[in-house]
């Protein structure tokens, strides 16, 4: 794919849809509909490259790896919820244990991995290359451009956080190559982001 091209597919899926649920041009319960169609296209294109997104390849070692990590980061989240947000703290699965269930059932399959299809498997394919020698350049934009398309929520907790998670699911990717093991990074952090209560930064209507 020339240039041009790439820069119009770029602008399409990771810079336009945002944007245009900011503005009020389309409305916030878009933003998983949208995810969905463009992980579509990118499973596609991905299919098409002999790149198989479905495949349960990982190294058990990354996963407890990724499990360490998760317990000193998981705390961290914990701790700042209790003192920022104490009202928040575990609302979900005190008010609403259904919904809650529901979350930690749906979240994983409909937003964390179509996410890691399109920023981090879609996203490597289509840019790494540009970046063979500026690998830490590569992975901030690629955690920027995650954090940018929360900005739907309009909060800087979404935004902040979300940066954070997209420098360690970039991580991961670089390291692993595993779609599965990065979703179920994500999934991991996501699911404690709605127990621990910092969902209701992320929450809106139906989109989960």
């Amino acid at each position: 794919m020339n240039k041009t091209k790439l820069l119009i597919e770029f602008i399409l899926i990771f810079v336009l849809p945002p944007l245009l649920i900011v503005l009020g041009v389309m409305s916030k319960v878009m933003i998983m509909p949208l995810m969905w169609l463009i992980a579509l296209y990118a499973y596609l294109h991905l299919r098409r490259a002999k790149v198989n997104v479905l495949a349960i390849d990982f190294d058990s070692q990354a996963l407890y790896s990724i499990l360490k990590r998760f317990l000193f980061i998981g705390a961290a989240i914990n701790i700042f919820v209790f003192f920022y947000r104490p009202d928040l703290f575990l609302v979900l699965l005190k008010e609403e244990p259904l919904r809650w269930l529901e979350l930690m059932i749906l979240y994983p399959i409909l937003s964390a991995y179509t996410q890691e299809i399109v920023f981090r498997n879609f996203f490597f394919y289509r840019y790494e290359k540009l970046f063979e020698k500026r690998i830490v350049l590569f992975v901030v934009i690629n955690a920027l451009l995650f954090s940018y398309i929360h900005i739907v929520f309009e909060n800087w907790v979404a935004v902040v956080f979300t940066f954070v998670g997209g420098v360690l699911f970039a991580l991961t990717f670089l390291k692993t190559r595993s779609t599965l093991l990065v979703s179920i990074e994500h999934s991991i952090y996501g699911n404690a982001l709605y127990t621990l209560g910092l969902g209701y930064y992320f929450y809106h209507g139906s989109n989960i």
